[in-house]
């Protein structure tokens, strides 16, 4: 496969790098649709109250209306009272979608503020850009999805203006209130069903655009490589550093073997060097430890300083498997230690 395709999946900090531009997987469709939803919901829950301040309004409206002459400041007076009254009414409509769209918009790019999105670039004035994004797939989805909307909403409106054609006509013969009240009930089960069918084909987008996005961010192999040798180094370099610290930490090994007690060996294939000092520790400590050609290094320095070598395989293979170097061994081997220690003990003791 070429290494020009973009077939990674993006790394964390390539996609922390799309969002401090911005771009991040976000569906307008979906917010259009849920603000809608929530204005036709707090809309129908309030209705009654409208309906009750609005009486209000015209009883007072009408009773001014025979209380002197009609002046223009009276006019004045009245519009400036309905004006009001509209306001009073938008308030809370304007302030539930309002706080519905955040919500919305926070449940899907999370707390986002993206200067580099809102600087102003030459491209976006660019006509080639331009007609390159007019022809896009993401236009021709818009396109499509517009289209839908269209046919589908069209139908919705024709089945609804048939359904209550006949019924409408007779509106007349009904009270006022009674009319208000089928006119309302009816663009409310409208508007739910529009509602419903926004809803759907928000969600549907939301999905293509997080599909989009995704392949969006998408990183080349090379890119990939690149991105690793930036946060992690180059692998040579790093394979360089990796063998100065085990060069480092062998020769801190072998200086900490001079202060051994004692070498046990298994004896060709492991070699594992304790020390214990009763005033200063709870337990032995292995100083050393090795695998074969570090083994025979670690005996040979031990004959040096004249180390005692303890030729005890079992033992050797369970410190060298499960004690690490500059740890206290384990509870279950402090018999076989201390008879080892022991033997060493007596063996110099001797040899004084």
């Amino acid at each position: 496969m070429p290494d020009g395709e973009r077939t990674e999946q993006a790394t964390p900090r390539r996609r922390e790098e799309a969002r401090r531009k911005g771009q991040v997987a976000v569906s307008h469709e979906l917010l259009s649709a849920i603000s809608f939803i929530s204005g036709i919901m707090i809309i129908s829950s309030l209705i009654p109250t409208f309906y009750r301040q609005f009486i209000l309004f015209f009883r007072n409206y009408i009773r001014s209306m025979y209380v002197g002459d009609i002046t223009i400041q009276k006019t004045q007076k009245i519009m400036i009272d309905l004006s009001y009254q509209v306001f009073l009414i938008l308030i809370p409509i304007f302030g539930v979608i309002f706080v519905v769209i955040l919500l919305v918009g926070f449940v899907q790019t999370g707390f986002l503020f993206s200067s580099e999105a809102i600087t102003p670039r030459l491209s976006r004035i660019n006509p080639l850009m331009g007609i390159r994004r007019v022809f896009s797939k993401r236009a021709l989805v818009d396109i499509l999805k517009a289209l839908i909307k269209i046919i589908i909403l069209g139908y919705l409106g024709y089945s609804f203006i048939r359904g209550i054609s006949l019924n409408a006509f007779s509106l007349w013969k009904t009270s006022l209130f009674s009319s208000l009240e089928f006119i309302v009930n009816n663009i409310t089960k409208f508007s739910q069903q529009a509602g419903i069918i926004l809803l759907a084909i928000g969600v549907l987008d939301y999905m293509f655009q997080r599909r989009e996005f995704e392949a969006s961010i998408r990183m080349t192999r090379e890119e990939l490589k690149e991105e690793l040798k930036e946060t992690e180094g180059d692998p040579l370099i790093r394979s360089r550093i990796r063998q100065k610290q085990r060069e480092m930490a062998m020769r801190r090994m072998m200086q900490e073997l001079k202060n051994a007690d004692v070498v046990i060996t298994n004896p060709t294939e492991y070699a594992v060097a304790l020390k214990y000092d009763v005033k200063k520790m709870n337990a032995p400590v292995v100083v050393a430890k090795g695998a074969r050609l570090m083994a025979e290094r670690i005996k040979n320095e031990a004959r040096r300083w004249n180390i005692p070598i303890v030729v005890n395989p079992p033992l050797a293979q369970m410190l060298y498997k499960l004690v690490d170097i500059g740890d206290e061994i384990p509870p279950r081997l402090y018999q076989a230690v201390a008879e080892v220690l022991a033997y060493v003990y007596r063996r110099r003791r001797r040899l004084v």
